[in-house]
């Protein structure tokens, strides 16, 4: 039986939807390359705004439908299926892949060369949507803002996507019979990083009225309360920083601060090149990092090192609600009321360091402060 929608019309009067097939393939990609927001980013683990970086895009081993810039820098690959049969799956999955392994190994200039730009100065382009010889920075900035008040921005994120190949693979279509959801629920428990998700995109019809909805139907899990990361993603990337530490007893409470951390409660471990930021999703602002992490070595972004808790604030402040600010006042005094916390180097940082004799002493002392604090800025 068909799915029925009821939309209510400016005059107060409602119109009864019925769901019927879509005309062509191209009239789904066409609805969303117009509007991404369709997509359910956050049950896809994204977070918007999304923007399209890329339509139709020409790759080695063919066109790519769409590719979607998550808030931040996630990358996300979709691919439009015109059937449920099985055949028709499997090319669709193999495309997918295909077009990964092309994105795999591209510096950030050779994406913004061969994706983006060819998007924005192609036909396929709305326009008006980017300004005449904008750069991927320019459009970025436009949309997202400018302020560079991360250790892992945009750049960082994208650039260690396309260094590790994981990315987000997105297949639509209009429906999908459950062997192929069996077989994105296996590629999800077994590829280390990599994401794959279903979209039924349905078209409804009725009168002289259409809508369309987005459903996820197969999606790599999402621990509750979660938004925009996965346990899956969180651990992936611990696992390789944690291989660089040589001392045994450092490296298994970082193992523990991780897998503690991977199930916080609306907090993102959002990976980069060489390290990660904790990022809560704050209400009616963008995320906010709340500490970083990186392996042993030189000093990162702000001159960071080892296990920085805290924020990023400068002379223009940033905008929490006064009960978010409170938590993180009580956050930082946490921090510093705890053996071998260091004040990082650089002023901005609200924050304290722990060194790796420090992380050893406190590990659960700061899951528990990381905890508190990604709470109070949510509300809960």
């Amino acid at each position: 039986m068909a799915h029925k929608l009821a939309i209510e019309l400016p005059d107060g009067s409602w119109q009864l939807l019925e769901q019927v097939p879509a005309e062509h393939e191209l009239q789904l990609q066409e609805q969303l390359k117009r509007h991404p927001e369709l997509l359910p980013l956050e049950e896809l683990g994204l977070v918007g705004p999304a923007m399209v970086v890329g339509r139709e895009s020409s790759l080695d081993s063919g066109r790519v439908d769409l590719v979607l810039l998550g808030n931040g820098g996630d990358l996300a690959v979709v691919e439009f299926k015109t059937g449920p049969q099985n055949p028709d799956f499997r090319e669709c999955l193999a495309q997918l892949l295909d077009y990964g392994s092309d994105l795999w190994g591209m510096t950030l200039e050779e994406f913004e060369t061969r994706v983006a730009q060819r998007y924005f100065h192609g036909p396929h382009c709305p326009p008006g949507t980017v300004s005449p010889g904008a750069s991927l920075d320019e459009a970025v900035t436009k949309l997202w803002g400018s302020a560079v008040d991360d250790a892992v921005d945009w750049r960082e994120r994208l650039q260690a996507q396309l260094r590790d190949g994981s990315f987000h693979y997105v297949a639509v279509a209009q429906h999908f019979t459950a062997p192929v959801l069996r077989t994105l629920r296996y590629l999800n428990a077994t590829m280390k990083s990599a994401r794959f998700s279903a979209v039924e995109l349905v078209r409804f019809s009725g009168g002289d009225h259409g809508a369309f909805e987005a459903r996820v139907v197969a999606a790599a899990e999402l621990r509750p309360g979660v938004r925009g990361s996965s346990s899956k993603t969180a651990l992936a990337g611990a696992e390789e920083l944690c291989a660089t530490v040589t001392d045994d007893e450092y490296r298994h409470h970082l193992q523990d601060l991780f897998e503690a951390l991977a199930r916080i409660d609306g907090l993102t471990v959002f990976w980069g090149t060489t390290g990660c930021s904790l990022r809560v999703a704050v209400p009616g602002r963008g995320p906010l990092s709340i500490g970083w992490i990186f392996p042993p070595g030189p000093p990162r972004w702000m001159g960071l090192t080892d296990v920085t808790l805290g924020w990023y604030e400068d002379a223009n402040g940033f905008a929490v609600s006064e009960s978010g600010r409170a938590g993180l006042d009580v956050y930082l005094q946490t921090l510093g009321m705890l053996a071998g916390a260091a004040k990082p180097k650089a002023s901005a940082i609200r924050g304290w360091t722990f060194h790796p004799a420090a992380v050893k002493a406190n590990s659960d002392a700061l899951e528990e402060a990381v905890r508190t604090a990604a709470s109070s800025l949510l509300g809960t």
